[in-house]
């Protein structure tokens, strides 16, 4: 169970470009749990992103897995970036797919085809012979080849076309039921489909957290 305590974070904090993103997030994530988050730009969406990916210490509040300190270091959280070509560093999808890992070519070829890839088509494509799409499941590969115990998705669906938008949206359904999905994102089409729980950010403050249909009704949450 991934737990917020607390949380707050501030940009600069003790200079005249102080700037807070966060403020006093109470959040529990259990096994299982995919949340969507929600919010205008600026409302904190992407620190908080950061922050339960592992990959930002906020200013105030504490962020603990299973009642110890979250660290990055244990590998146990994965964040899947919307610009996936900048998270893709080798110059082939099996060779990216297993970079900084110790796996062999049938632990590559499952994780393909848990993204939609056919393994025979694209172990030996190179990433910058893919499309948007396919790019963007080949980074989701990665990152579930290391088995994280939360991901987090940034914005995965935009900018797609109808089919990858499909095929992704397919993915995400499939994903482990163990593991805890957060996707941050302006688009909330298909939110029924690849979450059960929303969140709404609001200049830094959860303004709602609940049931994904009612929260997107504007139907208000205890």
């Amino acid at each position: 169970m991934l737990v917020l305590d607390g949380v707050g974070h501030t940009y600069s904090a003790g200079t005249p470009w102080a700037h807070v993103a966060l403020v006093d997030v109470d959040l529990c994530l259990r096994n299982g749990d995919r949340v969507i988050v929600v919010g205008p730009n600026g409302s904190g969406k992407s620190t908080l992103a950061w922050i339960l990916a592992g990959l930002l210490i906020p200013s105030q509040g504490t962020v603990t897995l299973d009642d110890e300190p979250l660290s990055i270091a244990e590998g146990h959280t994965a964040m899947a970036f919307q610009h996936a070509r900048l998270q893709l560093l080798r110059p082939t999808v099996a060779e990216d797919v297993r970079f900084g890992l110790d796996i062999d070519d049938t632990a590559v070829d499952n994780t393909l085809t848990d993204v939609g890839l056919e393994p025979a088509r694209f172990r030996e494509r190179r990433i910058d012979e893919l499309s948007g799409g396919e790019q963007r499941r080949v980074a989701l590969a990665g990152v579930l080849a290391r088995r994280p115990r939360l991901l987090v998705l940034d914005e995965p669906l935009a900018g797609l076309d109808a089919p990858s938008r499909e095929a992704l949206v397919q993915v995400i359904t499939r994903l482990p039921a163990d593991l805890i999905t957060v996707v941050v994102t302006h688009d909330t089409e298909d939110a029924a489909r690849i979450a059960d729980r929303a969140l709404v950010l609001g200049e830094g403050h959860v303004t709602a957290d609940g049931p994904v249909g009612e929260v997107l009704r504007g139907v208000a949450v205890p």
